[in-house]
């Protein structure tokens, strides 16, 4: 397995990737949240080419190659919060058939390096406290988690 900086070559992996992640979501909702998957369903996010070349630019995604094929990646961005500078996760996604191979261990371990290597101190992300394979995770890197809960307020045009 190689985990390396994510590259432009990788963009229809990351879509597909992606598209299979997020589908694996809303099929979770569709069972144990019928109300807030019709939400999601219409606001399905897409993977777009903007998006994915932001988190290229950033230098501080990866993504994790097995027998040449990308089969995971770690994408996230330097944000300023109150306390500082910190390494914000926004996706990690390996694909279904190649987890529990410590693909997404070696993705958040390189995470941590470059975050050391630029004198980065904290890295953080949300974590949806029914996602227990991500909890999993982030436990077993390291990470300090705790409870969810977000708000939220959408203006509507008059």
């Amino acid at each position: 397995m190689l985990i390396r900086k994510l590259e432009e070559r990788d963009y229809n992996a990351y879509r597909r990737l992606f598209e299979e992640a997020f589908s694996e979501y809303l099929e979770f909702l569709k069972h144990e949240n019928p109300k807030r998957y019709q939400k999601e369903r219409q606001e399905r996010e897409q993977v777009t080419r903007s998006g994915f070349d932001f988190y290229l630019k950033t230098g501080s995604s990866f993504a994790a190659e097995e027998d040449c094929k990308v089969v995971g990646y770690v994408t996230s961005q330097t944000v300023n919060d109150m306390q500082g500078m910190l390494l914000w996760v926004e996706y990690i996604v390996v694909q279904r058939e190649f987890r529990r191979r410590g693909i997404g261990i070696a993705l958040l371990r390189k995470l941590l390096d470059y975050a050391k290597g630029i004198g980065m101190n904290r890295i953080s992300s949300t974590i949806n406290p029914d996602n227990e394979a991500s909890i999993r995770l982030a436990l077993k890197s390291g990470f300090d988690i705790k409870d969810w809960k977000s708000a939220s307020f959408t203006i509507r045009k008059s």
